[in-house]
């Protein structure tokens, strides 16, 4: 069977064969196994490029172990991972420490956060992961910074709300180092067709809204990202964010029951918009998708209970109940 290689994964192989980094090289490998298509013709590519991202990966872990520090990758958790960015003194450390359980140092002087420092956030009836990075400035930025920002769901762009007549050239200048590393920060949803390019969503936060001189500077902000103004001492805004946080990583959550028992509504499992049943299946349990007999659905059915196929599309809080054969 032919391969059919679409455009999009030629341009990755490109990068990877023109890659210097192993840190580049993973990126295009990583890119290569989302745009190759997915058929009996590309079994063994896909294997192959398995094989070789987990040797990268395997590379790096050995390489951190050497050194002693494993700053370069922080292990995800919950339900989404989310990385504060910002320039120096933007208040993340702050941030982290009102919205999670985690104890980041926090100092009046900048570049106090030297190393990444992960925390969960609660919301509803789910954690999501955030990741307080080292500040991104032109005099300096860690360069395992980049990487980390590259590989999350979502980015928290924090600027100083105290300065808001400077809020616009923080921003352009973060965005700019970004982009430098080939990270874009948008929320058009469009990857370009630069395979070295990664574009991860934004949402910009304006911090120290309990001393923020006049919205000076927001109005511009806006027309780029969606903003929110919060203050980590009063709490000002902390719940907006939270919310605007699961919304913006694009995740349902769907729970599971037994026959005749009530659906277990304390810890649903989550998953991408537009997974599937079978998604749903194959997370409970990968050996139910080969056992699979059908499974009832409470919630975007028609009506409670009736049997689904296994390509129906899930939608926040469907409760599902799987019956093997």
């Amino acid at each position: 069977m032919p391969a059919n290689l679409t455009p999009e994964f030629l341009k990755a192989r490109e990068w990877f064969q023109s890659a210097e980094t192993n840190e580049e090289k993973l990126a295009a490998l990583e890119r290569m196994l989302t745009t190759i298509p997915k058929h009996k013709g590309t079994d063994h590519m896909c294997a192959d490029i398995k094989r070789r991202i987990a040797k990268l990966r395997d590379s790096q872990t050995q390489k951190r172990r050497g050194k002693g520090t494993s700053v370069e990758h922080v292990d995800r958790e919950g339900a989404g991972q989310v990385v504060l960015v910002g320039p120096p003194n933007s208040g993340k450390s702050s941030l982290l420490a009102a919205l999670t359980n985690a104890h980041p140092e926090v100092a009046e002087y900048p570049f106090s956060t030297v190393l990444p420092v992960p925390g969960m956030m609660a919301f509803q009836d789910v954690s999501i992961q955030l990741v307080d990075l080292p500040p991104v400035a032109a005099a300096y930025t860690e360069p395992w910074v980049y990487n980390l920002v590259r590989s999350c769901d979502l980015v928290l762009l924090v600027l100083d709300g105290s300065d808001s007549a400077g809020l616009l050239l923080a921003a352009r200048d973060t965005l700019s180092l970004l982009e430098q590393r080939h990270v874009r920060l948008a929320n058009d949803g469009i990857q370009l067709e630069d395979p070295s390019v990664k574009t991860i969503p934004c949402q910009v936060v304006v911090t120290r809204q309990d001393v923020a001189s006049p919205d000076e500077g927001i109005d511009e902000l806006q027309s780029l990202f969606p903003i929110l103004c919060v203050s980590a001492v009063t709490g000002q805004g902390l719940d907006s964010l939270r919310a605007e946080i699961f919304e913006a990583l694009h995740i349902l959550r769907v729970y599971t029951k037994l026959p005749g028992k009530p659906p277990d509504l304390a810890q649903p499992y989550t998953f991408p918009v537009g997974a599937t049943v079978l998604d749903a299946v194959r997370s409970v349990h990968r050996e139910l998708v080969e056992q699979l007999k059908y499974v009832r659905l409470w919630g975007s059915g028609k009506f409670d209970g009736q049997k689904v196929p296994a390509d129906h599309v899930l939608q926040d809080r469907d409760i599902i109940e799987i019956h093997p054969g």
